[in-house]
């Protein structure tokens, strides 16, 4: 056994996040650890990885045992290289070093203990090391001379892939891996997907995403403080929770009919016990049975997949459609004018001194859906920002080199964004939501910004006043939406719009989209996802 985890609880102020909750984890195991969005999974994996030590219960692993964690921000390493962030979180790699050249230097004249290093150092191949890890980093299209600049040089999806190098290089037994494809191509997604697969060490990986959930052996699902554990892979979870929801929605129906007939008894005892003592004593003892039943009946998370509820009776889906869990509401506005071409793109070349591409053709008309394919550096950025800088009149930093891009004069544009824009990190969310709504020049009331985090399974009291740098990754891609429907677009613009969300929220997104009557034009590596939208491919 690799971890065995006893009576585990974590709390936030005074809610818990998991409570007593118990589970172990064997050698070679691939496991994904799911949940709704801050309930606590990112949290789990840094108990497990001893870097959060504020928690109750139990952990007992192998004495030396090397455990890594991925990291989603690399703020304090930002002028770190990836060569330096990387060689720096290799085991034992400086102490050897050092011992070596300090011998070799005359400070240390153990040669027991020189010779002894030199035959670890060998083993592990650390003489090659940096050569090694400029190789990997050079396979993910990171050229050496980015390899040796400042982290805060790199995209999103280039730090992703020095976090798999890193991964790679760690010598771990269990390796602690955190929304791993988020900023990720199709190649870099099939690369990692290859790689875990591959990999004799245990793995925890925390992901939504279903391309990965496909090749994982064990599913830990957190759900209401505690845990389910599945084993087999996504199908296999769909197939069980779909089972065990239904019988969960039996028994809390069947608990709230046991309640509702110990009241009436009560309630009736209440009319009688003034009549004599013995009424009084009834009262008193089915006043009992309707207070421990109540403590007893709680409404537990109910949520199954769209696919396997369209396969129920229904009797049954009505039944869980009255108690399933709350969800995000998403609200889309139909257009007043439909057919209107929205956006026409003929021979376009797109670049600086030298074009990033040529020859893209496609048009967007209401109800047009557009998927751009294409790996990352292709330009799919570049042509996403062209499109919204000519839609606010303002020159784009790209040149468009040759041919055209026409949009229609009505055109409203709504741009769901992978990386949350900087200026809105040290707002609160209610003030991030206001100036959203000024940016866009249409008024918004406290009322309505209360609305609105409520519809997005916000607490409006705990949450207004948290910055949005502090908000989980769900919490920061539910704000994204709202602030991309603020001005009823016509059209969307999606740059993986399902990344960090949970799978209820990604369901409701996909079904907001499809009815949607505007159109769309997005970027994903969800092949889910892709298959939902459907579409014109363009790639590039």
């Amino acid at each position: 056994m690799l971890i065995d985890a006893t009576n585990l609880s974590k709390a936030i102020g005074a809610n818990y996040l998991f409570k007593d909750i118990s589970f172990s984890i064997m050698p070679g195991e691939k496991v994904a650890l799911i949940g709704r969005n801050g309930h606590g999974k990112t949290t789990l994996l840094k108990i497990l990885s001893g870097e959060d030590h504020d928690y109750e219960g139990n952990i007992i692993t192998p004495k030396g045992i090397n455990i890594t964690l991925t990291k989603q921000e690399h703020i304090e390493h930002s002028e770190q290289t990836p060569l330096e962030y990387i060689i720096n979180s290799v085991p034992n790699y400086h102490k050897y070093k050092k011992i070596l050249e300090d011998f070799e230097a005359g400070k240390n004249t153990n040669v027991n203990r020189y010779l002894e290093i030199l035959e670890k150092f060998t083993e592990h191949k650390f003489f090659n090391l940096e050569t090694a890890i400029l190789s990997t980093l050079s396979d993910f299209n990171i050229p050496n001379d980015l390899s040796i600049k400042p982290l805060s040089h790199l995209s999103g999806g280039q730090k992703r892939y020095v976090e798999m190098t890193r991964m790679m290089f760690s010598q771990a037994d269990l390796l602690l891996i955190d929304e791993p494809t988020n900023h990720l191509d199709y190649l870099g997604k099939e690369r990692f997907i290859s790689w875990m697969r591959k990999l004799k060490q245990t793995v925890i990986v925390v992901t939504h995403d279903r391309d990965v959930l496909k090749y994982v052996n064990k599913i830990i699902e957190i759900k209401d403080k505690k845990l389910d554990t599945y084993k087999g892979n996504y199908d296999h979870y769909i197939q069980l929770n779909s089972s065990n929801t239904l019988s969960s929605v039996k028994n809390y129906t069947s608990q709230l009919n046991r309640l509702k007939e110990a009241k009436k008894k009560m309630q009736w005892g209440l009319r009688m016990r003034a009549k004599s003592k013995a009424w009084k004593i009834r009262y008193d003892h089915w006043l009992r049975d309707y207070e421990k039943l109540k403590a007893e009946t709680v409404k537990p998370s109910f949520w199954i997949d769209q696919d396997s509820v369209e396969n129920l009776d229904k009797k049954v889906v009505d039944s869980y459609d009255k108690f399933k869990e709350k969800n995000i509401v998403i609200k889309m506005v139909s257009n007043r004018e439909h057919g209107i071409e929205r956006i026409l793109v003929r021979d376009l070349s797109l670049g600086y001194e030298q074009p990033v591409f040529k020859d893209v053709n496609f048009s967007l008309r209401d109800n047009d859906r557009v998927y751009i394919k294409g790996k990352n550096g292709a330009g799919k950025s570049t042509l996403v920002k062209t499109i919204l800088s000519l839609a606010d009149n303002k020159q784009p930093v790209a040149k468009i080199l040759n041919g055209k891009i026409t949009q229609s004069n009505d055109l409203r544009i709504g741009e769901y964004q992978q990386e949350i824009d900087k200026k809105y990190l040290n707002l609160t969310l209610s003030d991030a939501i206001a100036i959203s709504y000024q940016e866009k020049n249409i008024p918004v009331t406290d009322q309505k910004i209360m609305s609105l985090m409520s519809q997005y399974l916000f607490n409006p009291i705990q949450d207004a006043n948290q910055k949005i740098k502090n908000l989980s990754g769900g919490q920061k891609a539910r704000f994204q939406i709202i602030k991309m429907l603020i001005n009823e677009p016509n059209l969307l613009i999606l740059d993986e719009p399902t990344n960090h969300l949970d799978l209820p929220s990604i369901e409701e997104l996909e079904n907001a989209l499809v009815d949607y009557d505007g159109a769309i034009l997005y970027i994903s590596h969800d092949t889910y996802f892709i298959k939902k939208m459907g579409g014109f491919v363009v790639e590039i």
